[in-house]
Order: structure tokens, then C-alpha cells, then sequence
């Protein structure tokens, strides 16, 4: 979908307040869990630091552990105050050159090639998780990979490499702004509704993008997950899983079947309808990302279900978060 086109349907639709984010704790039990907060980081030089050796000792990101059911009871009140909303979905765009030259690995396979490593820095040093293009120049991701839940705090430096594998990259992105729903910033379970995140980075992508897709409830039975954990090739190769996926009470659980450790895949997405076959324009809709897992519930993962306030925050950031 053209950008010119997203932006005039922000104009139509977007009906959210909208906050610039602050640093510093956040009383987010007395704001609209749907209210759009952003970050725009200081202009100058790109995000420093990040050579690629810096890049390949990032810690990844830890998968959250959180009990699913303690999720869906503190996110139940916010989804009976808000309307179900309709379903819609967008297209992906294959831009990949045939015959280009392009990085060795599963990286350089369609839709593959749409998807990379996010860097950023916490206080403590430098981690990592899984990103991908959703529009021209918008990446997601999950919102625990930008920010921190409890205080509010923005991560910084962050950057996205497109096509990382083993240190090396097709391109890496700066970022411009990049935005979550304050409903993130919460004491309680209520925030894996919305762990998403959208960033505007500073180039169109080279490759292309997925297709999205939201209230989708009943159109997708399997989807297939990609990212970089840590526990598979030190987190260096994107990975792929398929499984069969639910929905219960506004969250999504994927039954992979990996029982290995999956930090650094946090923010990957979940694709319906995986579609390889290069020459093809139909299928790779992104329905939902790796989020949390849970203890003792090895080989399955979750995920929020999407609906049109991630529509909303996904436009706000394709017209510059404003």
C-alpha cells in the first residue's frame, strides 16, 4: 500500500489521543489504555556504537515468562469497554530485485527478507529482538523491545538491520519516531494486549513488507512465527516455526512445539498464510508477534490479538508520529 494512501486514512480514522511520552513513571491506571505515546529521538548522528561486533555480542531480550490466564483476566474489562471494530488487512509489497545479490541463509528467501534484528540499548548495555517492515518505512515490533513497562522510559539508540545474519546485514535503518499505546505502561498483566510497537525508520525498505491484518478472528487456523532466538544458532539466523494458533479473551497462543529458550524472538512475527513462492502476491499477512511465554508451557507462545487501535497506532507513525 502506497505511504500517501496510509496517510490519508489516518486523517479519516484516527480518533486517539494523542501524548508525547515523557521520561519518568507514568500513572497509566488513570489514562485510556488507547492513547498513542511517541518518542522522537534528537536529531544528529545515527545511533552510534553499533558496529557489527557490538552487534553480535547485544544481549538478546528476554521472552517474558507471564501466565497467560493471570493475562486474559486483567485485559478482560478493557476489551468489554471497547467495540469488537471490523476486520481489515493490507497487502505486502515484494520490492526484492530477482537475481539480486542478497545475504546467505533462510534471510534471503521471500518473505524472509522483509524481516531483521532490532538493536537498542537499556541502561544496563545493549540487547536485541526480532523486527520486521509492516509498510514502506514502518517496523514492528513488540512494545517490552522500546520501552520499559513500569516506568514508561523510551529505549535508546535503537536501530533496525534488515536481513541480519551472523554480523552481517543488507542495510541498517536509523530510527525517526517510534510509538506504543500507553496501555503498555501498566502495573499489572493488562499490558500484553499491547505489546506491539511501531517505528518509523529513516528509508523506505529496499525489499518490501508483510501484509497486516486485524480482527481476523475465525480467517487463520496456523500461522508461522520467525525470529532470532537465542537458543537456535546463538540467535545469529532467523528461525521458523509453524503451528496451530487460538484466540481466548483477546490474546493469541501459537503451539510451535520448540521447547527451546526463546529470547531474543520477542517482537517477530506471526504470519497467516506463509507464502514462499517468489513471483506470488498473495498471503504473508502479519497477524500477531511473538510476545511472552510461560513456564512450564514449553513449545507454545503468545501473543496480542490485533485490532483497529493497532491500525491506529500503525498510521499515526507512517505520517511522522503527529
Amino acid at each position: 500500500m502506497e505511504k500517501g494512501r496510509l496517510i490519508s486514512r489516518f486523517h479519516a480514522v484516527a480518533t486517539a489521543a494523542i501524548l508525547v511520552a515523557v521520561s519518568g513513571p507514568l500513572e497509566a491506571q488513570s489514562r485510556d489504555p488507547e492513547t498513542i505515546e511517541f518518542t522522537k529521538p534528537a536529531g544528529g548522528e545515527r545511533a552510534s556504537g553499533w558496529t557489527r561486533s557490538v552487534m553480535e555480542a547485544a544481549t538478546q531480550d528476554v521472552l517474558p515468562s507471564v501466565d497467560p490466564d493471570a493475562v486474559r483476566a486483567a485485559g478482560r474489562g478493557l476489551r468489554e469497554n471497547r467495540p469488537a471494530g471490523e476486520p481489515g488487512s493490507t497487502a505486502e509489497m515484494d520490492l526484492a530485485p530477482a537475481g539480486g545479490e542478497r545475504m546467505s541463509g533462510d534471510v534471503r528467501d521471500r518473505p524472509l527478507y522483509w524481516a531483521g534484528k532490532l538493536f537498542f540499548r537499556k541502561p544496563d548495555g545493549g540487547y536485541v529482538c526480532s523486527a520486521q517492515f509492516i509498510s514502506e518505512s514502518v517496523v514492528l515490533t513488540a512494545a517490552h523491545c522500546v520501552r520499559d513497562s513500569d516506568t514508561g522510559n523510551w529505549y535508546d539508540d535503537v536501530v533496525f538491520a534488515l536481513q541480519y545474519e551472523k554480523g552481517k546485514y543488507a542495510e541498517v535503518y536509523d530510527t525517526k519516531c517510534f510509538s506504543t499505546l500507553s496501555g503498555w505502561v501498566s502495573p499489572d498483566e493488562s499490558k500484553y494486549n499491547y505489546d506491539f510497537a511501531t517505528i518509523l525508520v529513516d528509508a523506505p525498505s529496499k525489499t518490501g513488507y508483510f501484509g497486516t491484518a486485524w480482527n481476523w478472528e475465525g480467517q487463520y487456523g496456523d500461522a508461522t512465527k520467525i525470529g532470532y532466538p537465542t537458543s537456535m544458532e546463538d540467535g545469529q539466523v532467523i528461525q521458523v516455526e509453524r503451528g496451530p494458533i487460538e484466540i481466548k479473551d483477546g490474546i493469541v497462543a501459537m503451539k510451535h512445539g520448540n521447547p527451546k529458550n526463546q529470547g531474543g524472538s520477542s517482537g517477530g512475527a506471526w504470519i497467516g498464510s506463509f507464502n514462499d513462492r517468489q513471483g506470488s502476491d498473495e498471503g504473508n499477512r502479519m497477524i500477531s508477534l511473538q510476545s511472552f511465554h510461560y513456564d512450564g508451557l514449553d513449545g507454545v507462545g503468545f501473543g496480542p490479538y490485533l485490532t483497529e487501535s493497532f491500525r491506529k497506532l500503525w498510521l499515526f507513525t507512517e505520517n511522522d508520529c503527529q
